[in-house]
C-alpha cells in the first residue's frame, strides 16, 4: 500500500469525517456518537470488501479512522490550567 502516494485522500477522509463528527456540546452527544461510530464501522467494512478494486475508498476510510481517534482523544483528554 502506498500511503504517501494516497496521503491527500487520507487527509480528505480525515477532514470529511471530522466535519460530520458530533459536537461535544450537543445534548444528544451519546446518540450521535453511536451513529457516527456505526457509520464509520460500516464504511470500513464496505471499503475493505472493495479494497482490491478501488483502494481510494480504503484510504478515505483510513482518514475516517484517524478522525475517529482524534474525536475520542479530544473528548477523553482534558487539559486544565488552574490559577
Amino acid at each position: 500500500m502506498e500511503f504517501m502516494k494516497n496521503s491527500n485522500i487520507i487527509l480528505m477522509g480525515f477532514l470529511v469525517w471530522l466535519i460530520i463528527a458530533p459536537r461535544a456540546t450537543s445534548p444528544r452527544y451519546g446518540e450521535l456518537f453511536l451513529a457516527y461510530m456505526a457509520a464509520l464501522l460500516f464504511s470500513l467494512i464496505g471499503s475493505s470488501e472493495i479494497m482490491m478494486v478501488k483502494p481510494i475508498a480504503f484510504f478515505f476510510t483510513l482518514g475516517g479512522v484517524l478522525a475517529f481517534c482524534y474525536v475520542v482523544a479530544r473528548k477523553t483528554i482534558r487539559i486544565t490550567i488552574r490559577k
